[in-house]
């Protein structure tokens, strides 16, 4: 079993097959580090309410980590996908957001399979200002890691 750092409350515990039903669902195979954190962790909260953590260039505050099977559909992360699944290209599943709604996403095809991406939905930078990410025609999107042990090895405390 791996240790998942900086995590405190966790999610709902799944079962191989829950994850399997997941995959399938989805139509791929989950990155094997992102798979391990589900089975193990399944989301939930970084360490306790009082502590918050922060990613990326602008240091961004980590909200949650989506789960599977969570009762509450906020943390849900089947339920949350279903909803946005318009506003995201297909390679990209949302697992987690910051404070202020803005997404992190693992990308779960493709040639950037595995890698984690910020999806600013409050960029208010001029159109000119952010290069386009030429996988996915958007600016408003930010690469976070190449993998996800690599995204919550970048957790740092506020």
């Amino acid at each position: 079993m791996t240790s998942w750092p900086r995590m405190d409350r966790r999610g709902p515990e799944v079962t191989e097959s829950d994850l399997r039903a997941f995959e399938e669902q989805l139509g791929v195979t989950l990155p094997e580090d992102y798979r391990s954190f589900l089975f193990e962790v399944n989301g939930g909260r970084t360490a306790d309410e009082a502590t918050k953590f922060s990613f990326g260039r602008g240091r961004t505050n980590l909200n949650s980590i989506l789960s599977l099977k969570d009762p509450k559909g906020v943390r849900n992360i089947e339920e949350r996908n279903e909803l946005i699944r318009d506003d995201l290209p297909p390679e990209l599943l949302l697992i987690a957001s910051d404070d202020g709604g803005s997404r992190i996403c693992l990308c779960i095809r493709g040639e950037h399979k595995g890698e984690v991406w910020f999806f600013d939905t409050t960029d208010r930078r001029p159109s000119g200002s952010n290069p386009r990410v030429l996988w996915h025609d958007r600016r408003d999107m930010t690469k976070l890691a190449d993998n996800f042990r690599a995204f919550m090895a970048s957790l740092t405390p506020l």
